[in-house]
C-alpha cells in the first residue's frame, strides 16, 4: 500500500517543487519529467486495454483529489500534500499509455492539470478557494479521459460498472486493512484511501441504471453499503469490513447484472494464486520492455504487477510478506527503473519479487 512512513518521499517533494515554478510564471507547459511518461511505448489496440481497470484507476484519482480537497478545508497540509502528489506517484503511470494512444493531447492536460493540483497542495500556496477551484478542474477532467477511453457501448453499462466497483472495493478494503489496526488508525492516509475508493464506489452505485435484474438484493445491497460507511468511520476491524465488501461483491457478480453489451475486461474473483501468477508473467514483461529501452512500458507493467495484483494478496500472506514484496515491487523496481539502473540489476530485483512469491505460495497452502 502506499505510505508516507510519516514523511513525504523525497519524489514527491521534487514533483511538488517543480510544479511551483508553474503557478508562478502562469503556464500550464511542463517540464520533461512529466512528458517523458508517454515517451516510445508501443501502442495498446482497443482489446488490449483492461477496461475496468482503466476506469477503476481513474476512480481512485477521483477519490484522492477529493480527499485531498477534504484535508485541504481541514487544514490537514500533509495529508493534502499526500494524496495530492499520490496519483503522479503511481496511478497515472498506468493509465498514461491508453490515454495517449486515444488523445495524446488530453493526455498532456491531464498531467498538467494533476501536477499544477499538486504545487497547490504545497503549505501556503494557494487558498481553498484556489485549491477548490483546481480540484473541480482535475475531477472534470478525470470523467472526460474515462468517457474518452472506454466505448461508449461499454461506459456506465450495469456490467461494467458493477466489475468498476467491485475493484474500488477490493482495493478500499486493503487500504482499510493497512490503515486501521486494533480500533485506532495507524496510517491516516491509507485509512483515507479506503473511505474515499468506499465513496466512489457507491456513487458509481447510485448512478447505475438497472444494475441487479432482481429487486431483492437491491434493498440488501444498500444495506450492506450503509453498514460498509458506517462501520468504516466506527473503524470497525479490518475482517468486518473485508466480510462486507465479501457480501457486496457476491452480489455484483456479471451473472446478476442486466447488461446486454458485454466488456470484454470483466472477469470473476480471481485467487491469490493466479493473482501470484499474473504479477510473474507481467515481471517477464518489464524485463522484455527494459530489454528494449522502452521504460515507459517497463514503469507501467511494473505498477500494474503491484496495484492491480500484489495489493489483493497482501492480506492473506501476512504483514511480514507483504512489507517486503512492496519495498521491493512499488519501491525498489520502480525507483530502478526511474534511475536506469542496469539490466542485471532489474532482474536481480525481480528474482527477490519472486522469492516473495514462492514463500507466499507457501504461506497460502498453508493455509
Amino acid at each position: 500500500m502506499y505510505s508516507t512512513k510519516n514523511n513525504i518521499s523525497l519524489f514527491a517533494i521534487v514533483v511538488a517543487i517543480i510544479a511551483l515554478p508553474l503557478l508562478v510564471i502562469g503556464t500550464t507547459s511542463l517540464p520533461t519529467l512529466v512528458l517523458a511518461q508517454s515517451n516510445n511505448s508501443n501502442p495498446q489496440s482497443s482489446d488490449e486495454i483492461d477496461y475496468v481497470g482503466f476506469n477503476s484507476n481513474i476512480e481512485q484519482i477521483t477519490g484522492h483529489i477529493e480527499k485531498a480537497l477534504f484535508n485541504k478545508i481541514n487544514n490537514n497540509e500533509t495529508n493534502t500534500l499526500g494524496h495530492a502528489l499520490h496519483p503522479i506517484e503511481e496511478v497515472l503511470s498506468l493509465v498514461t499509455i491508453p490515454l495517449t494512444n486515444v488523445d495524446a493531447n488530453l493526455n498532456k492536460t491531464y498531467f498538467d492539470s494533476l501536477y499544477i493540483l499538486s504545487g497547490l497542495a504545497n503549505p501556503g500556496n494557494s487558498t481553498i478557494d484556489q485549491f477548490e477551484n483546481q480540484s473541480n478542474s482535475s475531477i472534470d477532467l478525470s470523467n472526460k479521459v474515462i468517457a474518452t477511453v472506454v466505448p461508449p457501448n461499454i461506459l456506465g453499462t450495469a456490467e461494467h460498472n458493477a466489475s468498476v466497483i467491485r475493484d474500488l472495493l477490493t482495493v478500499s478494503a486493503a487500504e482499510y486493512t493497512e490503515g486501521v489496526a486494533d480500533g485506532k488508525i495507524v496510517m491516516e492516509l491509507e485509512y483515507q484511501d479506503g473511505s474515499a475508493f468506499i465513496n466512489r464506489a457507491y456513487d458509481l452505485y447510485n448512478n447505475t441504471q438497472n444494475i441487479l435484474n432482481d429487486t431483492a438484493p437491491l434493498s440488501e445491497l444498500q444495506t450492506d453499503f450503509t453498514n460498509l460507511t458506517s462501520s468504516v468511520q466506527n473503524l470497525e476491524d479490518p475482517a468486518v469490513i473485508n466480510q462486507i465488501v465479501e457480501n457486496i461483491n457476491s452480489k455484483l457478480t456479471p451473472s446478476n447484472n442486466t447488461s446486454s453489451t458485454a466488456d470484454p475486461t470483466v472477469t470473476t474473483e480471481k485467487s491469490s494464486e493466479e493473482y501470484i501468477t499474473t504479477i510473474r508473467e507481467l515481471l517477464n514483461e518489464v524485463i522484455t520492455a527494459y530489454e528494449s529501452n522502452d521504460k515507459t512500458k517497463a514503469k507501467e507493467l511494473a505498477t500494474t504487477a503491484y496495484l492491480d495484483n500484489f495489493e489483493y494478496i497482501e492480506t492473506p500472506i501476512g504483514k511480514e510478506l507483504s512489507d517486503r514484496g512492496e519495498a521491493l515491487l512499488r519501491e525498489k523496481l520502480s525507483e530502478q527503473i526511474d534511475g536506469n539502473a542496469s539490466l542485471d540489476e532489474i532482474k536481480q530485483t525481480i528474482a527477490d519479487i519472486n522469492t516473495v512469491l514462492d514463500e507466499s505460495i507457501s504461506v497460502l497452502n498453508s493455509q
